[in-house]
């Protein structure tokens, strides 16, 4: 039978620096819980919310950072369907620095106990050691490495903690007090800025703050994070991921340029996907260099990309070589679906002149049908419909709401 672990957000008592030693008690334990994430033999599950009975008042069971006695550790694990609760204190009592776990059976005994002594500058060197001790109590084999630190040092451990605590904040705070949330992931952003600095070699560190930032993108809060970006993308510049989410936030904060120079190095590390080269385009396009965009499309109507993709980077295409001609799209697109059969033989001979120019232009094809599909003539109608969903099949969408032609 697989063990499962309901970590608790550890507990902390500290003489001096209270909030900094919460945060890291709480971020430790969730750090345990990613450490161990996507295992075989084993799981572990956060213990974030646990609901309160009916009329009670116990904030007790607002689990936020605490080290609840054996009764309460093993109701946590009964609540998650787990087999354990794992609950925890961080303490810095007179110079003295330790971590006291506990593993709590859901039947309400003690499984096992851990004390350890934190030495100077080794904070980043704890969750390793309660890793690998969580296995033993367990009595699994983990198909990972429980050794490596997830820092190289002190310094950025506690900046990663400290951050991941800061983010959880973020997002609490998000509906209920935005300005208090955006302060908070502010704190964060410049947290791992430390984080990064400290120890530039750090993958976990790069992970957080990527997701922090795609977080940010979408609730539009992107200013937040771009100078963290920034100097992780200093820090750990063969990383193709952070050039990317750094075009990303650049992008969808305006900086058309900046998300230029971030996307071509993030091909350069690795080549984008088809999808992203077509962004690409269309900033060069917004920075008003179409010759530059239209080598990117080339390569997009080239690739083996999903006809969406192709079908959208034709269309840019046509825009960049022949301006002329994607005007005459648009007003004959109009008239096709506007139905004015009085400018039909107008419209098609636009959409003629557009099909000579590049015959996979679907929406050339569409709008022929539906031309024919407004004068009654099924058969073309159909025709041209079937030569838009073969270039691009999400035309069928289009098709389907169709209906049965007008009779004129």
């Amino acid at each position: 039978m697989t063990p499962i672990v309901a970590v608790v957000p550890f507990g902390a008592f500290a003489e001096e620096s209270k909030e900094r030693a919460g945060a890291w008690a709480r971020s430790l334990a969730r750090r345990l819980v990613d450490r161990f994430a996507g295992a075989q033999g084993i799981e572990l599950r956060p213990v974030l919310l646990v609901a309160m009975p009916k009329g009670s008042s116990d904030p007790s069971y607002l689990v936020m950072g605490s080290a609840p006695d054996t009764a309460k550790a093993a109701e946590y694990a009964r609540l998650l369907g787990a087999t354990y609760a794992l609950v925890g204190t961080y303490r810095e009592v007179g110079g003295v620095r330790e971590a006291h776990l506990r593993l709590v059976e859901e039947s309400g005994s003690q499984k096992a106990e851990h004390r350890t002594e934190v030495a100077p500058e080794a904070l980043h060197l704890l969750e390793p050691e309660l890793a690998q001790w969580i296995a033993r109590a367990t009595h699994v084999s983990v198909d990972r490495d429980l050794t490596t630190p997830a820092t190289a040092n002190e310094d950025s451990y506690g900046a990663l903690l400290q951050a991941m605590d800061s983010e959880v904040d973020a997002t609490l705070l998000r509906e209920s007090d935005p300005r208090g949330s955006q302060s908070a992931l502010a704190r964060a952003a410049a947290t791992y800025t430390i984080a990064a600095q400290t120890d530039p070699t750090s993958s976990v560190v790069e992970e957080r703050i990527l997701v922090m930032a795609a977080s940010a993108i979408e609730t539009d809060r992107q200013p937040l994070v771009l100078e963290t970006l920034e100097t992780l993308a200093e820090t750990r510049a063969q990383s193709w991921r952070v050039q990317y989410v750094l075009g990303e936030v650049r992008r969808t904060s305006g900086d058309v340029s900046g998300a230029i120079v971030a996307f071509e190095h993030s091909d350069a590390l690795k080549p984008l996907r088809a999808q992203d080269v077509l962004t690409l385009a269309r900033l060069y396009i917004t920075a008003g260099a179409p010759a530059v965009a239209a080598s990117r499309l080339r390569r997009v109507i080239r690739s083996d990309a999903e006809a969406p993709v192709v079908a959208a980077a034709r269309r840019l295409q046509l825009g960049i070589r022949h301006p002329e001609l994607e005007r005459d799209l648009e007003e004959a697109g109009k008239a096709a679906v506007d139905g004015d059969l009085s400018h039909a033989v107008e419209a098609q001979d636009k959409f003629d002149r557009v099909l000579a120019a590049d015959p996979d232009i679907w929406e050339a094809h569409f709008g022929s049908g539906l031309l024919a599909w407004h004068r009654g003539d099924s058969a073309a109608a159909e025709a041209s419909f079937k030569r838009a969903i073969e270039i691009d099949p999400e035309a069928a969408e289009l098709v389907s709401e169709m209906g049965e032609p007008p009779t004129n």
